[in-house]
């Protein structure tokens, strides 16, 4: 495979691009880490690393649908390793979108997207992988590069998973990525023309092994700088700096250990000032995390909250509240392989100040039809998720546009956020499943008692101009 370059690309074509608003970004940072046109709307991106690009089965794509004041709509971006401007080419397996997240790295006031390529071929190096920047801009994603790999060995898997957030305290937006060993931190000051080159986070713990973690940002001490959690199925590790840290990168490092899993989401569940964090484990007969899996091999979620005084520990309380189908309130029954948290979204859909935690349950079995999918909203409190009036949503919901279908896999992937700019966070669900295998994604509207099926909007595939076969919504923006 063709060695992708670290040179700054000069366009991008954007297929499907339709008329975007000409905006001109003020010198101040993006308001929205998920902002890539300017507008004041956040966007979603979607990941189909399963796509076929030229022949080139695996190849992968990404779609960016944009946010408007009737919350997502069919305006788009889409982007291959084919599209002019996009470091790299359009290889079998090479997964292009398979992990999503955003920030606005150079400061120019528009978020730009971290697209990765875990199955990337470098050279001879097998299985790579590697990270792409696409910048945002009054027309987004018209330019990119790649961020610098120092590790390159076979099966590196470089790029697994990334995550943005000022992780070390300097006020400028930090970039993690994990690979099959580790974390690799690159340190903000990002511009056009100059990625800073990364810094490998070792474990000091015996067993932190957090290679292929999975990772999720959130302030869990309340001290205005971000957590990282990162989720492996023995444990997840948080990482962080002390109080008093001076913008080093080495003091950015494992503070505390707890149970792990495959998923993860971090939020202020609770409305105290602190992000708490959600850990789930869809899977429970195939992973171990050292606990008794009370779900019956359905799935399970676990919550940590944010808690003054475990400041030392990245802020995380090791107490646990414990989440699934069989807990009383929540609705449904545990059946085993339901993967029951197979995806996770934490955003205030009330308006209240305390935000929801969205779950998915993509293998749920509905009307018949064998993992056809659905979603479990439980609502923020004064002491964190509750049951009480938790909502759940499937394609059998009225109101919701589509009908319940054998490998749907409704809940796949999950995004809350405010895409209409109303104040609550809408939530985004996709079955990639959908249309044999070609993939869709909703909108439910957020509102003081909830999401809503009333209005909720479906988009799939073809609305879009893609192939059968896409897997639209595989991935999701985290």
């Amino acid at each position: 495979m063709r060695i992708r370059t670290f040179l700054l690309a000069a366009s991008l074509t954007t297929t499907g691009l339709l008329a975007l608003p000409a905006t001109t970004a003020s010198a101040a940072p993006a308001r929205h880490a998920d902002d890539f046109n300017g507008d004041g709307y956040r966007d979603l991106a979607v990941g189909m690393p399963e796509k076929t690009i030229g022949g080139k089965k695996g190849a992968g794509a990404v779609l960016v649908t944009f946010g408007s004041a009737s919350g997502l709509t069919e305006k788009r971006v889409y982007v291959t390793q084919n599209s002019s401007g996009v470091p790299g080419t359009a290889e079998t397996d090479d997964s292009f979108g398979a992990s999503l997240s955003s920030g606005d790295l150079d400061g120019d006031g528009y978020a730009d997207l971290l697209v990765t390529s875990e199955g990337e071929s470098v050279g001879e190096l097998s299985l790579r992988g590697g990270v792409t920047v696409l910048w945002g801009g009054p027309t987004p994603l018209r330019s990119g590069a790649d961020l610098a790999d120092p590790g390159s060995y076979d099966q590196q898997f470089f790029g697994f998973d990334t995550a943005v957030g000022d992780f070390v305290g300097d006020a400028s937006p930090d970039v993690v990525v994990s690979d099959a060993s580790g974390l690799w931190l690159f340190q903000g000051g990002f511009d056009r023309a100059f990625l800073t080159k990364p810094t490998r986070l070792n474990p000091r713990g015996a067993n932190n092994d957090v290679g292929h973690g999975h990772l999720a940002v959130g302030d869990f001490t309340g001290g205005g700088k971000d957590e990282l959690a990162v989720t492996v199925p023995g444990t997840t590790v948080v990482y962080g700096v002390g109080a008093d840290s001076s913008g080093d990168p080495s003091e950015f490092r494992d503070r505390a250990a707890l149970a792990g899993g495959t998923t993860s989401a971090a939020g202020d569940l609770d409305g105290d000032g602190r992000d708490d964090l959600a850990v789930g484990l869809p899977n429970p007969d195939l992973y171990d995390n050292g606990l008794t899996d009370p779900s019956r091999a359905a799935g399970y979620v676990m919550v940590y909250r944010g808690t003054r005084g475990a400041e030392a520990t990245g802020g995380l309380s090791r107490t646990r509240r414990t989440y699934h189908q069989g807990t009383a309130g929540v609705p449904g029954d545990n059946e085993a392989t339901d993967q029951f948290g197979a995806s996770l979204s934490i955003a205030d859909i009330t308006g209240d100040g305390r935000a929801e935690l969205a779950v998915g349950v993509s293998y749920e079995s509905l009307d018949g039809h064998f993992r056809t999918g659905d979603v479990l909203v439980l609502r923020g409190s004064a002491n964190g998720p509750t049951t009480a009036a938790a909502k759940r949503f499937s394609q059998s919901t009225a109101g919701v546009p589509g009908a319940a279908q054998f490998n749907d896999e409704f809940g796949a992937q999950l995004r809350l956020a405010d895409f209409n700019r109303d104040g609550k966070a809408d939530l985004a669900v996709t079955a990639p499943g959908k249309d044999r295998m070609s993939g869709a994604v909703w909108q439910l509207r957020g509102t003081a008692s909830g999401p809503s099926a009333s209005g909720s909007k479906v988009f799939r595939a073809a609305d879009y101009g893609l192939a059968a076969g896409s897997r639209l919504g595989k991935s999701l923006l985290a």
